[in-house]
Formats: C-alpha cells, structure tokens, sequence
C-alpha cells in the first residue's frame, strides 16, 4: 500500500503492483480537476446549495488557507501544492480533537493495518496532488469535530520515505458547525463499491467526472484505478492480478503490469467523492480497494479480492 492515501489499512507487503502509484495519473490534466464528497449514512434531507469556494496552498510541511471553523455543506477546495513533494488533504472526522497525539497514535497503526480506533468516525478530503499541480474538489462536512492532515510520507530534497506528513506538523484542526452535509452531488457517471466489490457498469470512454460511491454498509473503501499495457485483455488480466498481489517484488517475467490512473478518496460508508478521469476505448483497467478492514488485516485487495478488471467501450 502506498504511503500517500490515507487509506486507513497500509501492510508491510510490498506490491509491485501498485509501485508507483503515489504519481498522479499520466492521463489527468496538469490542473488536476477532482472532486470529493463526503455524507453520513442518514439520507439526504438538505437541499444542495452553492458551495463556498476556498482556496488552500500546501507547503512542505504545512497547509495554508485553512479556517478553523466551517459550515456543514458542500465545500469546494482548490487545493494548490506549492511544496516540492506530493501533498495530499485528508479530511478525518473524530470523536474530539483535543488529544492529537492519541489521534495520531490511532492513525499511524491502522495505517500499518491494525484496527480502526471508535473515535474515527468518517473520511474524505484531497486526493494526493504533485508538486506545481492543483486539485479542485467538492466533498460534503457534516456537523462535527474534524482534524485535516497529510499522510504522504515523501521526504523533500530525497528520493526515498520518511515518517508521515502529519507527523510532521502537516495538519490543521476544523470544526463543523450547523445542519446538513449529507446531499451528495449530482455527475455523470458512477462507480459504486460495497462490502466487497465494485460496480463500474457507467464508465464509459474520454474525459468524465466519477462519483464514487460506498454503499458498504461496513467497511470503508476507496477506488484506485490502474491501465494494463495496451493489447491486454480481460482473460489476461484477470489471470495477472492473482500473482501480481502475492508479488513482494518486480512482476514476474511474462505478467502484465496496469499502471496508475486516477484514485478516489478514501470514503466511509454512506459517503462519496468525486474525480476527473480519461479511459480509453479498448483498454482494459482494474479498479482496487487497498483499505483493510475496520478491524484490522490485509487489504481488501488481497484479504476479500476487492478488485475488479474491466473494459471501456
């Protein structure tokens, strides 16, 4: 699992897999246009209203911009990495925010794949943003305490990992204040996970916002989506990801190996975010959930195969 999702489930398994996914996507835009919402599992009973724009500036290692105190809503975020490595803005939404430390204890040990604490309570926010690029994003708040923070774990001026961000002082504490935040927006298309599996039948070919959406009723779930080499098919991938998942190294000779496209954030159940995507015609993708469960364990990938291949027509 890589360092820079708050995926809330890291193992030490190395997958080649997934060994360069914290890159943003060769297929998104330089001005990385992404939405994420966040809702509880109470139905919408909140009519949508404009969201108010807010622009946050990440540095390296720390986040500017950010107001102590917001209304429950639709927020829409341009989120602006002036730093040198990858930044990301997870939104965690916790019981009180006044003990970090513990919060951070709890964090760093799911991130490793031990058991959620009961004080985390949601997820949503920024998806990981390269350096120079900005992500636009919209993603509901409801009511509460919430604390927003990085877990990337790039170390500037090196090519290797170091501790996480937030660990770093990359994080600010937010509370939300009023009614709502639980309409979710209205795009195009699709792509719904659930306790465990994905539904990626409105994908269609070209540029197109995503909703992601976990229906759960569990677990939380995100969607990182990867290309196979051009030419690969639904047979052959299908028969890769099996031992693409069991490797602890490069990919065994002969298997194809997808490469990055785009992920969502991470989203409890009742939630969804949105994001910009490009899927060519013919190409042949998988959709993972690198998340483990609440309780702990490997990645639903690998504990519950949560992944699904799939083709754009």
């Amino acid at each position: 699992m890589r360092p820079s999702k708050m995926t809330v489930a890291v193992t030490v398994v190395t997958l080649a897999l997934i060994a360069g996914a914290c890159s943003s996507s060769s297929k998104s835009s330089t001005a990385t246009s992404t939405t994420a919402t966040t809702a509880t599992t109470t139905p919408a009973t909140t009519a949508s209203t404009a969201p108010t724009p807010l622009t946050i500036t990440a540095q390296d290692y720390s986040y500017d911009g950010v107001p102590p105190t917001m209304t429950a809503g639709i927020v829409h975020i341009d989120f602006v990495n002036k730093g040198t490595v990858n930044h990301e803005m997870a939104f965690l939404k916790v019981t009180n925010t006044s003990d970090v430390a513990a919060i951070f204890t709890g964090l760093s040990k799911v991130l490793n794949g031990e058991a959620f604490p009961a004080d985390f309570l949601a997820a949503t926010g920024v998806h990981d943003t390269p350096p120079g690029q900005t992500t636009s994003t919209e993603f509901n708040l409801t009511p509460g305490n919430w604390i927003a923070l990085c877990t990337d774990t790039g170390v500037v001026g090196s090519t290797t990992q170091g501790k996480a961000h937030f660990l770093r002082g990359m994080y600010k504490k937010i509370t939300v204040t009023g009614t709502g935040g639980t309409t979710l927006p209205t795009v195009g298309e699709t792509l719904t996970a659930h306790d465990y599996g994905f539904d990626v039948s409105q994908l269609k070919a070209g540029t197109q916002t995503v909703l992601f959406k976990n229906i759960g009723p569990v677990e939380w779930h995100f969607a990182d989506i990867m290309e196979f080499p051009k030419g690969t098919t639904v047979a052959q991938a299908t028969a890769a990801m099996p031992r693409l998942l069991a490797s602890q190294g490069p990919p065994p000779a002969g298997v194809p190996a997808p490469t990055p496209v785009i992920q969502s954030a991470v989203t409890s159940p009742g939630n969804a975010n949105t994001f910009s995507a490009t899927f060519d015609a013919g190409r042949t993708y998988v959709v993972l959930c690198f998340v483990s469960d609440k309780t702990g364990g490997l990645p639903h990938a690998i504990s519950h195969h949560m992944y699904k291949v799939f083709t754009i027509s």
